[in-house]
Formats: C-alpha cells, sequence, structure tokens
C-alpha cells in the first residue's frame, strides 16, 4: 500500500520536506553569521488552505445541527495572525544583517514543527495499523 496516495500522508511528507528544507536554509545564516555583507534568508511560508484545498474531495460536506442543544456552526473563517515576519531589526556594521537570536528561534520553531510533523505521521500509520490488526505490542 503506497501511504504517499493517501492526502494525510501526501500533506504531512509535504511539511517535512520544507521543514527540512528550511532547517538548511536557517543552518546557512547560522554559519554565516560572521560573514560581511550577509543578507539571511528564509523559505516562503507554506499556504495550509492551498494544500488542503488540493486535497478535497468534491462531495461538500458541511456542519449539521442535529439537536437544539447544538451550537450553530459559524459560516465565517477563523481569523489568525498574518504571518508576516519583522524585517531584520538589526545589521552590523560590516553589513551582515544575521542576528543569532532570531535565526535559533526559527531553528527551534521548526524542530518542533517537525517533531509535530513525524509525531502526527506515526500516530496515523499506528491507527492503520490498528485497523488492519497488526499492531504491535
Amino acid at each position: 500500500m503506497d501511504l504517499s496516495k493517501l492526502p494525510l500522508f501526501a500533506m504531512a511528507s509535504k511539511r517535512m520536506a520544507w521543514l527540512a528544507k528550511r532547517q538548511e536554509v536557517l543552518s546557512q545564516n547560522v554559519a554565516n553569521a560572521d560573514s560581511p555583507g550577509y543578507v539571511p534568508h528564509d523559505l516562503k511560508a507554506q499556504n495550509f488552505r492551498a494544500m488542503v484545498k488540493k486535497t478535497q474531495t468534491a462531495i461538500p460536506v458541511s456542519m449539521a445541527r442535529t439537536d437544539a442543544g447544538h451550537l450553530a456552526p459559524r459560516h465565517e473563517p477563523a481569523k489568525f495572525g498574518d504571518g508576516k515576519s519583522k524585517e531584520t531589526y538589526e545589521i552590523a556594521p560590516s553589513g551582515n544583517a544575521v542576528v543569532l537570536e532570531e535565526q535559533l528561534m526559527k531553528v527551534s520553531e521548526t524542530q518542533t514543527d517537525f517533531r509535530m510533523a513525524t509525531s502526527l505521521y506515526h500516530k496515523h500509520i499506528g491507527m492503520i495499523k490498528e485497523a488492519l490488526g497488526r499492531r504491535g505490542g
């Protein structure tokens, strides 16, 4: 069974590949923290909404209120932060714009996101094994 064909596993794989590439870019930023004129780089953030739209089926699914005690579904999308990061706020006299603290925070965030993605991947593999009756101790 090719798990990469399943939408959830395909999205998790894409996320892990993006996070690995981001870690590579951030490590280059840290390595060049003392290089004159070096400007730090980062990857364009993934658009989760677009990724989900690609994997949605043609059958529309909507929430239904089956009991008067249930909360009514909200139709407006939830609002989150804009995801824009501030411009680099410090440039060394040599022209280097790498702020180590900023880069290390991004590295830590990327590492945490990668752990979450691999954990979700592992949990879903476990669920499939459980459904097939192949759960190992």
